[in-house]
C-alpha cells in the first residue's frame, strides 16, 4: 500500500524572492502612473503616454497594503498580548519608514521653503505623517500615514489583544457609519485622523492578515494557477477603470479598492505558497527589484519630475512613451543610488544601535 504524499500548509518564509519582485512591480506600477501625468502635463498636446494604460497604476497601492497587512501579521502574531515585545515591534517599524522618508523630506522642505510657501503647521503634519485633509508634502507619502495607523493599531494588540479587539468594533462600527452617512467633522487632527480610519484603503490590511493566516492554517493547492488567476483579475480591474467607470476610484470609493484588494491577496498567497513549495522561482532580479522598491516608491516623483525637466530643456520632440519610459528608468537608477548609499548604511547602523541594546531585530 502506498501513500501520497499531502501537501501542507505554508509554515515559514523568510524573504520569498517572488513577493519581492511583485513588490518592486508594484512600485514601478505608481512610478509609471504619476510619470504619466508629468509627461502629459509636458507634452499635453500628445495626451497620455501608451495611450491612457497607466491610467491605473496606482493599484500598486492596494497590493502595497495588503502586502503590509500580510507581513505584519506572519512575523509578529507571536507578540500579540505580549507588551514586552512592543518595544522591538515600534523600534523596527519606525526604523522601516522613517530613516529614509526623513531624508527625502530634506529635499522636499528646501523645495517648499525657496519657494517661500513653507507653512510649519503642514509641515509637522508632513513629517510626522499625521493624518491631515490635504496632501502631505511628499503627495505620496499619504499612503504612509495609513501604514503608521495601522502599526498602532496592530502595536495596541500587542500591548492588550482585548484592549485592540474593543478598538477594531469601534472602527468596524466607524467604517460602516461612513458607507451610508456623511461624516460632519470638525477640521483638525481628531476629524482627519476619523476620516483616514473610514477609508476603505484599511480594509487591505485586514485582508492581508487574513492572507497570513489562511497561508499558516491551510493548504494551497494549486498556488501558480491561484497568482495567475489573481493577476488577471488584477489587470483586468485596471484596464476596467482605464475606461473611467470607476470614477470613485479617486474618492476612494469600496469596489474598486476591494476588487484589487482580493486579487492582490490571491497573487500573494499563491506567490509565497509556490515558491515556498519550490514550484517557482525568480532569481535575483526579484531581490533587487525588492530592495528598490521603498526608495523608488519615495524618490520617483523628484527623478521622473528632472528627466523629463531636462528633456524639455533640450528641445525634446519624440514620443510621449518613450520619454515615459526613459523618466521612469532614471527614477530605477535613482532608487538604486539611494538605495546602495542612503538605505543601506543608515540601516545597518539603526541594526548596529539596537544590537548595542540587546539582540538586534530583523529589518523587513
Amino acid at each position: 500500500m502506498t501513500t501520497t504524499a499531502q501537501p501542507t500548509p505554508v509554515a515559514r518564509t523568510d524573504k520569498l524572492l517572488t513577493i519581492e519582485a511583485a513588490r518592486g512591480i508594484a512600485a514601478l506600477l505608481v512610478a509609471f502612473f504619476h510619470g504619466s501625468h508629468v509627461v502629459e502635463l509636458a507634452q499635453p498636446e500628445r495626451g497620455a503616454p501608451f495611450g491612457g494604460f497607466f491610467g491605473f497604476g496606482h493599484a500598486g497601492v492596494p497590493f502595497f497594503f495588503v502586502l503590509s497587512g500580510y507581513i505584519i501579521y506572519y512575523i509578529h502574531h507571536a507578540d500579540l498580548d505580549r507588551p514586552g515585545r512592543l518595544g522591538s515591534f515600534v523600534w523596527k517599524r519606525a526604523t522601516r519608514i522613517y530613516p529614509l522618508y526623513l531624508v527625502v523630506m530634506v529635499l522636499i522642505t528646501a523645495k517648499y521653503w525657496f519657494a517661500g510657501n513653507l507653512a510649519w503647521d503642514y509641515w509637522v503634519k508632513s513629517v510626522l505623517l499625521l493624518p491631515q485633509s490635504q496632501l502631505p508634502m511628499l503627495i505620496q507619502s499619504w499612503t504612509l500615514v495609513h501604514e503608521v495607523l495601522f502599526y498602532a493599531l496592530f502595536g495596541l494588540a500587542i500591548w492588550r489583544v482585548r484592549v485592540s479587539r474593543w478598538v477594531l468594533l469601534a472602527w468596524a462600527i466607524l467604517f460602516c457609519t461612513a458607507r451610508v452617512v456623511d461624516l460632519q467633522l470638525p477640521a483638525g487632527l481628531f476629524g482627519d485622523t476619523v476620516r483616514t480610519l473610514a477609508s476603505p484603503y484599511n480594509l487591505l490590511f485586514l485582508l492581508g492578515m487574513g492572507v497570513a493566516w489562511v497561508l499558516r492554517h491551510r493548504t494551497i493547492r494549486f498556488p501558480r494557477l491561484l497568482a495567475l488567476a489573481g493577476g488577471l483579475a488584477f489587470l483586468a480591474t485596471g484596464l476596467v477603470e482605464d475606461t473611467g467607470l470607476y470614477k470613485s476610484m479617486a474618492e476612494h470609493g469600496l469596489l474598486p479598492v476591494v476588487l484589487y484588494g482580493v486579487s492582490s491577496a490571491c497573487i500573494i498567497i499563491g506567490l509565497v505558497a509556490a515558491e515556498a513549495a519550490g514550484n517557482l522561482r525568480v532569481g535575483r532580479i526579484g531581490g533587487l527589484l525588492g530592495a528598490l522598491s521603498y526608495p523608488l516608491y519615495l524618490t520617483h516623483g523628484i527623478a521622473i519630475s528632472i528627466a523629463v525637466e531636462a528633456a524639455r530643456k533640450l528641445h525634446y520632440a519624440g514620443s510621449g512613451a518613450l520619454l515615459l519610459t526613459g523618466a521612469v528608468a532614471v527614477a530605477c537608477v535613482a532608487a538604486l543610488v539611494v538605495h546602495r548609499c542612503v538605505e543601506k548604511p543608515v540601516a545597518r547602523w539603526l541594526r548596529n544601535v539596537w544590537a548595542r541594546r540587546g539582540a538586534a531585530p530583523a529589518f523587513t
